[in-house]
């Protein structure tokens, strides 16, 4: 009780402290260029004058005005079609927000295990075949290897990725044990297990991902080095079979999304039990620069430092309206795409790199995959509008608008270094 107490004069602290500068978001702020060169309405008979004068709209227009199907992104199929987001949107921090970010916080505090898999549940049926059509019918939880010299086309630059994932990062062999704790649709593990003929428990969210995993491994003559499981990291137990030694190699993608934050240490305590000394753990998390994530309540006064990733010294995540972008951002993705994925909302590098040193884990190296991210989502957004018709006709309409939104703002906040992903190879301490 005390803590739900606790979790209530939190939400009612931020409501206070976003609403105290509302006075100052509604004033009417002028933009460097119309709205008009990012929006076009979609028919004539739209009232257009909010998007061809030289002021921001509010950010709540936009969307609504979006999801409703009044306005079109001008360069959404290239991906960059909210490069400019910033200069003719207005991202207000106003009760409106806080309140929207007060339930989600209050919604997903628990993150119980019933709560986290109807979420999964809706996810699936929310995305499951909209995915294979945006991410290829392997569905992988990777982005590619978008570097100097690397392969341009998407599926080969996610098999130099997965490539690496095997042999450079986990160093995969017949004798080790791999878990793959948010194994997805099953693809990577399956191709791990195959690749490098390594004895595989793959934890999946949902039954309908498990019959997929589980065809996938028929289909691909893997059946005898895998195992499978559903639900998310509280499954791990159930990997560790009777006389199996604990694992010695643990992937981790993207399985903190929706974890919550303060579960961090839990999920890092459940996997580090199953592990051995001296095994290797590969996570790949999305966060949130340290400048936004750590001042919810001095959001609109503190304006100070640089975040750690050297790519924000190009473009750093300051300011009152920058922070406000990336907490509409976390509220549609968790109202539109992924319910539960709050993590990243307030979770930073530097607290998992922490977590994991608490853990009983040392940090070995850390890649920077933002950049390769944005190139990735780029590539998302062409493939999403190549498929709108059939998106639209196998789910609807909204669904289409709504994921065309999400990846364009996603690929526009890795690109500005606003938002992050990552790859940390920690080991278990001996």
């Amino acid at each position: 009780m005390a803590d739900l107490w606790l979790r209530v004069v939190v939400a009612a602290a931020l409501v206070v402290a976003l609403g105290a500068w509302q006075w100052q978001q509604r004033r009417a702020r002028r933009s460097g260029s119309a709205p008009a060169a990012v929006f076009v309405p979609s028919t004539s008979t739209y009232p257009s004058a909010a998007y061809t004068a030289r002021r921001k709209v509010a950010v709540q227009r936009v969307i609504g005005d979006f999801l409703g199907g009044r306005i079109e992104l001008r360069d959404a199929q290239s991906g960059h079609g909210l490069a400019d987001v910033g200069d003719v949107v207005a991202f207000g921090l106003g009760a409106g927000l806080a309140w929207r970010l007060a339930g989600a916080l209050l919604l997903g505090a628990s993150h119980s295990a019933e709560r986290d898999q109807r979420n999964a549940e809706q996810f699936v049926v929310r995305s499951g075949a909209l995915l294979e059509d945006v991410l290829g019918p392997d569905r992988l939880p990777l982005v590619g290897y978008m570097r100097d010299g690397m392969p341009e086309r998407l599926e080969d630059s996610l098999g130099v990725q997965i490539e690496r994932v095997g042999r450079e990062y986990l160093d995969l062999g017949p004798d080790d044990r791999l878990l793959d704790v948010s194994a997805q649709w099953g693809d990577l593990a399956v191709h791990l297990a195959h690749r490098f003929r390594v004895p595989t428990c793959a934890i999946v969210p949902t039954a309908h991902q498990l019959a997929h995993a589980t065809t996938l491994a028929g289909e691909s003559q893997a059946q005898r080095f895998l195992r499978f499981a559903t639900g998310d990291y509280r499954a791990v137990p159930r990997c560790l079979a009777p006389g199996v030694p604990p694992f010695t190699k643990v992937l981790a993608l993207d399985a903190l999304d929706a974890v919550g934050a303060r579960n961090i240490p839990r999920f890092l305590r459940t996997v580090g039990e199953a592990m051995e000394p001296g095994a290797r753990l590969l996570l790949q998390p999305t966060t949130t620069p340290s400048s936004v994530a750590r001042r919810w309540a001095a959001a609109a006064i503190a304006d100070d430092a640089q975040d750690s990733d050297p790519a924000a010294a190009l473009f750093p995540a300051s300011g009152a309206e920058a922070r406000a972008e990336l907490w509409w951002y976390h509220w549609f993705r968790q109202r539109y795409i992924q319910p539960g994925a709050d993590t990243p909302m307030t979770t930073t590098i530097e607290q998992v790199l922490g977590e994991l040193q608490r853990a009983g884990f040392e940090v070995l190296q850390l890649e920077s995959l933002t950049a390769d991210a944005a190139q990735t989502a780029a590539v998302w957004c062409s493939r999403l509008c190549a498929a709108k018709r059939q998106i639209e006709a196998e789910m609807d309409e909204l669904t289409y608008r709504a994921w065309q939104l999400y990846l364009n703002w996603t690929q526009s906040l890795y690109a500005r270094a606003r938002l992050h992903k990552h790859f940390i190879l920690a080991v278990k301490r001996v």
